[in-house]
């Protein structure tokens, strides 16, 4: 099956377009952010060669939504929301009910989107790690 690029760029571009709207409403966006995740738990199988890009692409979306990390630039935030807002859809470019490919293009829209934000999310990473490194200092220093 040849997928066709420019068809799930576009509608890929409409999943965008409603991120800018719903990244304006705190609760729609950790709402979309959620049922994401809840989709992609259900489907961890089908994601294997993206999930570990999928859980860093949930961390800092949840992190921006929730005021924890404001340093991403707003159009990261609208490309991973809008990814997100892609793989939510189960009539997209490749249906997602389809066996085997349904799957296929949501892929494709992820993977573009992570190397779209690739040095957003490696200072994130930085981010989340001084905060980590943070909590477990004060943990054992009993402060």
């Amino acid at each position: 099956m040849k997928l066709n690029r420019q068809k799930i760029l576009d509608f890929f571009k409409k999943s965008e377009s409603k991120a800018s709207v719903i990244i304006k409403d705190k609760a729609q966006a950790s709402q979309t952010i959620k049922e994401a995740l809840g989709k992609a738990v259900t489907n961890k199988s089908d994601l294997d060669g993206v999930w570990s890009k999928m859980v860093l692409l949930f961390a800092v979306a949840k992190d921006y939504v929730n005021g924890d990390y404001t340093e991403l630039p707003k159009r990261s935030i609208i490309a991973i929301l809008g990814g997100l807002i892609y793989f939510l859809s189960p009539i997209d470019v490749v249906p997602d009910f389809i066996p085997v490919l349904g799957f296929v293009d949501d892929i494709f829209i992820l993977n573009l989107v992570y190397k779209q934000v690739l040095k957003d999310l490696e200072k994130y990473k930085i981010w989340k790690d001084a905060q980590t490194n943070f909590i477990e200092d004060v943990e054992r220093r009993g402060i």
